[in-house]
């Protein structure tokens, strides 16, 4: 399916082939949807806790919040994940 992209889009791509990160313009195209799929991938799984915690929020199955234990417990996991020092 031959498409004409706009000139500042064509440009991006050019420059993406001239980083050698990619050959083609299919390349190009290739990664920038896939990149897509993985985003709207995340953002379904997001949408998908927000409403699970809806959910249990709804059925009175929550918890006390104590955010200085939820902060050194989300700097631990991301400190796991390599993500900070």
């Amino acid at each position: 399916m031959p498409y004409q992209f706009p000139s500042d889009i064509q440009k991006s791509v050019q420059a993406q082939i001239a980083s050698g990160e990619f050959e083609t313009d299919d390349e190009v195209l290739r990664e920038a949807l896939a990149t897509l799929a993985s985003r709207q991938r995340g953002l379904q799984q997001l949408r998908q806790m927000v409403a699970d915690a809806d959910g249990d929020i709804a059925a009175g199955r929550v918890g006390s919040f104590d955010p200085e234990k939820t902060k050194r417990a989300v700097r631990e996991r991301l400190k796991q994940q390599g993500i900070v020092d």
